[in-house]
């Protein structure tokens, strides 16, 4: 009973190391370091201490053959303050990872009978840029599943509950940003020149009415005007420049796809119709998660055996999670383990993952392993 207390306050101990040492998706120098140096003391069958940039994916094998199953924890943490660090852990992925870790000490001790068991220290959840980065990275055909799962803590929700959802758990996403350029001229003499203000500002009256009617959509489907800018910081200069940014979102992939053609379309064609050079990107794209219905059983098979409570939730998450992408390498199951009723939310500047539900996520990844290979 005293190693399995001490094996967890070293748990909780790596999550608030890694906790003190946030840093931002793409830059996780310090966090792969942890880990990595966590991780090689556990002697796994296999270690890659870099795939898809900062990640790390650590194999156990059994002494038989059978499926490959990869557990995934994100390890990338926000651009929002604490104390005198620029960026923090205010989503979680610090008790995600540590969950792994946990798992990792588990399977150190006692390898699965058949298979092998994958854990996957993700890097750039955030900027939907990691799970990408990882399924392209040549390293991940060594580890490339047969049924992939990861959990994310959700506030709101009792402690140590299990939330579940067959088919779409939560949206798809991207940011679009629509650029216009026409010609300056001096603010003295504005029809010297050409600016796109009267294309931004109707466009921002197009873009808000749009948003209204998609607000009947099903499945949803959603349009939010982020941002917009005008010319430069000057008193003596009409614009030439105009910029509007838009987060697409929905649980429907197909119809996020088409929501952001439309909206390329339209504004080509009200460039070309004006004169105004145009060009478009997509930054932050997130697939839906769509969940596997054999997949999910497992985790709800896993979830009876060790008694905890269980819940199928009606509608899918509105954010989003780049977990999705690996849907298109197989079967994956996203779901949910409950932090608190009056927890506060994601992303909130006082938010901090709960070291009572390390624990659970541990144990549920560790008999997930076993259902999902039956």
């Amino acid at each position: 009973m005293r190693n399995k207390f001490l094996k967890m306050q070293n748990i909780i101990e790596l999550r608030h190391q890694l906790h003190e040492n946030a840093e931002l998706s793409g830059k996780e120098v310090k966090t792969n370091a942890i880990l990595n140096e966590f991780l090689e003391k556990l002697n796994p069958d296999l270690h890659i201490r870099n795939i898809g940039s900062n990640g790390i994916a650590v194999v156990f094998k059994g002494k038989n053959p059978g499926k490959r199953i990869l557990v995934r924890g994100d390890i990338d943490a926000l651009n929002i303050p604490e104390g005198n660090r620029h960026c923090s852990h205010r989503c979680g992925h610090d008790g995600h990872a540590s969950i792994l870790a946990g798992l990792a000490q588990r399977l150190s001790e006692k390898r699965p009978e058949n298979g092998e068991i994958v854990l996957l220290f993700q890097p750039a959840e955030e900027t939907g840029q990691g799970a990408k980065a990882v399924i392209a990275d040549p390293q991940f055909e060594q580890i490339k599943p047969d049924m992939a799962f990861a959990l994310h803590n959700i506030p709101g929700y009792a402690k140590n509950k299990i939330l579940l959802r067959k088919g779409c758990f939560a949206a798809g996403s991207l940011g679009l940003k629509l650029i216009f350029d026409g010609v300056t001229a001096h603010a003295s003499q504005p029809e010297t020149g050409h600016s796109p203000q009267h294309v931004l500002s109707a466009l921002i009256d197009i873009f808000g009415k749009k948003a209204e009617m998609l607000r009947d959509e099903k499945p949803l489907t959603m349009m939010t005007i982020t941002h917009a800018v005008l010319g430069e910081e000057t008193f003596g200069v009409a614009p030439a420049h105009a910029e509007i940014w838009l987060t697409l979102r929905s649980y429907d992939n197909e119809k996020l796809q088409h929501l952001t053609a439309d909206v390329v379309q339209l504004c080509a064609m009200v460039a070309e119709k004006q004169n105004f050079e145009f060009g478009s990107s997509i930054h932050e794209a997130f697939s839906a998660t769509m969940n596997n219905d054999e997949a999910v059983l497992a985790v709800e098979k896993a979830a009876q055996s060790l008694g905890l409570d269980y819940q199928y939730i009606d509608e899918p998450f509105r954010w989003s999670e780049d977990f999705g992408r690996f849907a298109d390498v197989c079967p994956i199951c996203l779901f949910g383990l409950g932090c608190g009723e009056e927890h506060l939310p994601l992303h909130n500047p006082e938010y901090e993952f709960e070291d009572e539900i390390l624990k659970t996520g541990i144990d549920i990844f560790e008999k997930i392993c076993t259902f999902a290979k039956i």
